[in-house]
């Protein structure tokens, strides 16, 4: 996850989830998923539990039935989206193909996920008459985009990127910390930056597309980008000091304007393809048979669901 620096200069307020009852919440899963993994499933159900056959890592699955009590005690209707298992090579709406995603990691790889079986939740979710989208290249991408379109009241993730997307608000949850969110608006007239600031900032710091010169100084960065006269002329001087992630000086790296088409401009699903907010009206018995045909013992599930009834 880049942009870290950047939490230096938001406006994060301390909140509760409660504070988002009876709205639409775009979900980054991975983080979702994650954070439930970790705080929960990883605690409470045996490792054995969540192998099926000998080596299928179905802990995922659990993630899910385990959080989503939490959503619906709220009144809240999710809307998750899932990173690509494969990168998409669609052009942006620019007309500009960053051939750096081409060679960049696959955002599957275990770095970023933990172990899981994508399709699996997938289709649980469908069970669940849970609305969810698998986005061509970052689901934190889609998700901006989908609250900037009013779709959602805000983009559940722990990934600053979602700022550099122009999602309005960000509901984090900071690791041992209580959920808080970050405004856009309210970043940007804090610190007297203009958007395409903002974004020149963050690629002097460095983002998960490119390590920047200044990492670690966000300050410094900020101080440069006010001063200059012409951004233009500032970009193109700069650009010979960025590098891929790798830090390889013959490894292929985006420029101050083609990360800037990629953040303003994403790729994304088309509009019309965007699953449409609603509240769940879950089909328990088919849901039922396929963790069975999973391998989930029924002992393990049948609680979880319950639970979810409960709260729907």
């Amino acid at each position: 996850m880049g942009c870290e620096d950047l939490r230096q200069i938001t406006g994060r307020q301390e909140t509760k989830l409660s504070e988002f009852r009876g709205g639409v919440l775009a979900i980054d899963a991975t983080f979702w998923l994650q954070r439930y993994y970790h705080a929960v499933v990883t605690k409470q159900i045996p490792k054995d539990d969540r192998v099926v056959e000998g080596e299928c890592d179905i802990s995922q699955a659990f993630s899910l039935l385990v959080s989503l009590p939490d959503i619906f005690r709220h009144d809240i209707t999710p809307v998750f989206f899932f990173d690509p298992m494969r990168r998409s090579r669609r052009r942006s709406k620019s007309d500009t193909t960053i051939s750096y995603l081409q060679h960049a990691p696959n955002p599957s790889e275990p770095q970023k996920h933990f172990p899981f079986l994508q399709r699996a939740t997938e289709v649980m979710l469908w069970h669940l008459d849970i609305p969810f989208s698998v986005a061509p290249l970052y689901a934190e991408a889609d998700a901006s985009v989908y609250v900037r379109g009013g779709y959602a009241d805000a983009v559940v993730s722990n990934d600053y990127d979602t700022l550099l997307f122009g999602a309005p608000t960000t509901l984090r949850k900071p690791f041992g910390s209580p959920w808080e969110t970050v405004e856009f608006e309210s970043t940007l007239n804090r610190n007297d930056l203009t958007y395409r600031e903002l974004l020149d900032v963050a690629i002097l710091t460095g983002t998960d597309e490119i390590r920047g010169p200044y990492n670690r100084h966000i300050d410094e960065a900020m101080s440069l980008v006010k001063s200059a006269e012409d951004l233009d002329e500032f970009e193109q001087e700069y650009n010979e000091y960025l590098r891929a992630p790798s830090l390889n000086v013959n490894d292929p790296y985006p420029t101050f304007e083609e990360l800037r088409m990629l953040y303003e401009y994403p790729v994304t699903n088309p509009h019309c393809n965007w699953p449409k907010p609603s509240g769940p009206s879950p089909d328990i018995p088919s849901l039922v048979k396929f963790l069975y045909k999973l391998g989930v013992r029924p002992e393990l599930f049948s609680v979880l669901l319950d639970d979810i009834q409960d709260e729907i």
